[in-house]
């Protein structure tokens, strides 16, 4: 099993001079210093990250990523275009909004830097695998496993986002308002404020206030959940929101996970994905 600095997985082998007794993660440096104990059992996501389970992906953004357009060569940053992004763990899709002289997300102090060229009604979406039907993070409803998308972010300047969504939406072309796309289930951080929103059958956005906010350069874990009949379940930090929605996709949508993020007047400055986790529920 390949071993990494940052997120190490054994199998009751001898690593220098210490035995693993089973299948455990080992503190990386700054975890170490914050107290964590160097050996502890790897989460069951964890687990089924590094056993390379198709079902499901995880990212820490560590390493500075690689982009290309889809197709092949340099990525390009006109509304509407694709582009690949790859992580160093996993490759996903994404399209600028507006128009990037920054071409592409890139490392940032804490995670991976979402926001490129901070400019009034710039922004981008971000879809894990790609926007496609037969996307290998694409679900049908009804038919596959309840599935889940976790992302934790921070933001430096929370009066900056028009929109920062995270959540499900049907696979459909990259639209320029969020609005347009006919169906999604979703949180969005609004000028720090947490909302859900979801869209019906091409029906007007239904817009719910939770009451719980995020500070400036605060960070937050967002999570959405659908289940196999296409309710669907919202977390924040772990646990349901102080006001939640009740949402149910239709049987027979293909639904993908997505992030999209379009910066107010303001700007947000640093927007930054800490760890990302999608797939089926464990």
């Amino acid at each position: 099993m390949p071993v990494d600095k940052n997120d190490r997985a054994y199998t009751g082998r001898v690593i220098g001079s210490e035995k693993v007794a089973g299948l455990c993660q080992f503190a990386n440096a700054s975890e170490a210093a914050a107290g964590f104990r160097k050996d502890r059992a790897l989460a069951a996501n964890r687990l089924a990250n590094a056993l390379g389970d198709p079902k499901r992906m995880f990212d820490s953004f560590n390493v500075e990523p690689l982009s290309a357009a889809v197709g092949g060569g340099a990525a390009t940053g006109t509304a509407g275009d694709e582009n690949i992004l790859y992580s160093g763990a996993n490759a996903y899709e994404y399209s600028p909004k507006g128009t990037q002289t920054i071409l592409a997300p890139k490392l940032g102090a804490a995670g991976l830097d979402i926001n490129m060229d901070q400019t009034d009604n710039d922004g981008v979406e971000i879809v894990p695998g790609s926007n496609s039907l037969i996307g290998r993070y694409a679900k049908t409803i009804g038919t596959d496993a309840s599935f889940e998308f976790r992302v934790s972010l921070s933001i430096a300047d929370v009066s900056g986002t028009d929109d920062c969504l995270i959540g499900f939406r049907k696979v459909q072309a990259y639209q320029a308002n969020v609005d347009d796309y006919t169906d999604m289930a979703a949180f969005n951080i609004e000028s720090g404020d947490i909302k859900i929103e979801t869209i019906l059958n091409n029906a007007a956005t239904s817009t719910t206030d939770t009451t719980q906010n995020l500070a400036d350069g605060g960070s937050v874990e967002l999570k959405v959940r659908v289940l196999n009949n296409g309710a669907c379940e919202f977390f924040i930090d772990g646990a349901a929101p102080t006001v939640t929605a009740a949402f149910t996709f239709d049987s027979g949508d293909v639904v993908i996970p997505f992030i999209f993020f379009l910066n107010a007047s303001d700007v947000a400055g640093a927007v930054q994905l800490l760890e990302l986790e999608v797939g089926r529920v464990l």
